[in-house]
C-alpha cells in the first residue's frame, strides 16, 4: 500500500514548513503543490524534504489537487492523504487515516467538531448546508463534506473524469467516487483555528456547489 501526503499551498509562508516537517514524521512521501503563491511559500517548501509541484500562476484549489493527482497516478501511489497547508490540520492524526485505509475504505473524511470549536459562524453555516445538500443528493449521511483533511483511493479516482477547478472539486470527488461504489468512513479530527484567513468565497463557492449538484454525476 503506497501512501503519499498531498498538500496544496497558496500564500502559506507562515505555516507550510512546519506542516510539511510534521507530516514527514508519519509518511516519507510528502508532495506539496505550490499554487502560484506570491509570498515566500515556495522558498519555505524548499527548506524541507517534500517533493514539489510548482504552478507558476494561481489556479485554485481544484487545479492544484488535479496536479497532485496526476503526479500520484504517474508514480503509482495507491492512496493520498490530503491536508491543508495553513496549520489548521494536525499531521499527528495521519495514522488514524492510514488505519482506516488498511481496513479497505476508499474515502476517509476527517470530520470536524463545529460547536464550541472556534470555527467561525460563516464556516459552520456553509458546512452544514453543503453537507446537508450533498448527503441528500447521495442518499447517504455525511457530516462534514467540506473537510480538506481526507484520504482517497487513487486507483478508484483514476477512472473518474473531474471537471471542477476550484474548491467545488472536493465535492465533485465525493459525489463521483461514492456513486462508483467507494466505501466511506468519517473519523473525528481536531481543527486548529488561528489568525489564518479563509480562502473560500461564500457566495461564489456556494454557486459552484450548486453547479456540482446540478450536473450529471455519471
Amino acid at each position: 500500500m503506497k501512501i503519499g501526503i498531498l498538500i496544496c499551498a497558496y500564500n502559506e509562508e507562515k505555516h507550510i514548513k512546519s506542516v510539511v516537517n510534521q507530516s514527514l514524521k508519519y509518511c516519507k512521501d510528502v508532495i506539496v503543490v505550490n499554487d502560484g503563491s506570491r509570498d515566500n511559500t515556495l522558498k519555505e517548501i524548499k527548506k524541507t524534504k517534500a517533493k514539489i509541484i510548482n504552478l507558476e500562476k494561481n489556479k485554485g484549489k481544484g487545479a492544484a489537487l488535479k496536479a497532485g493527482f496526476s503526479y500520484g497516478f504517474k508514480n503509482k501511489y495507491d492512496y493520498f492523504i490530503l491536508l491543508d497547508g495553513d496549520g489548521q490540520h494536525s499531521p499527528s492524526e495521519i495514522p488514524k487515516f492510514v488505519k482506516e485505509l488498511s481496513k479497505g475504505y476508499d474515502i476517509v473524511i476527517g470530520s470536524r467538531k463545529k460547536r464550541h470549536s472556534g470555527m467561525p459562524y460563516i464556516r459552520r453555516a456553509s458546512n452544514f448546508s453543503s453537507s446537508l445538500l450533498i448527503s441528500a443528493k447521495l442518499g447517504k449521511r455525511i457530516k462534514d463534506t467540506q473537510s480538506g483533511y481526507r484520504a482517497i483511493n487513487l486507483n478508484l479516482l483514476k477512472g473518474i473524469k473531474l471537471k471542477r477547478k476550484k474548491y467545488d472539486l472536493e465535492s465533485e470527488i465525493l459525489l463521483k467516487m461514492i456513486r462508483k461504489g467507494a466505501k466511506v468512513k468519517e473519523i473525528r479530527i481536531k481543527t486548529i483555528y488561528g489568525d489564518e484567513l479563509s480562502k473560500i468565497n461564500p457566495i461564489k463557492d456556494a454557486y459552484r456547489l450548486f453547479r456540482v449538484l446540478a450536473m450529471d454525476s455519471k
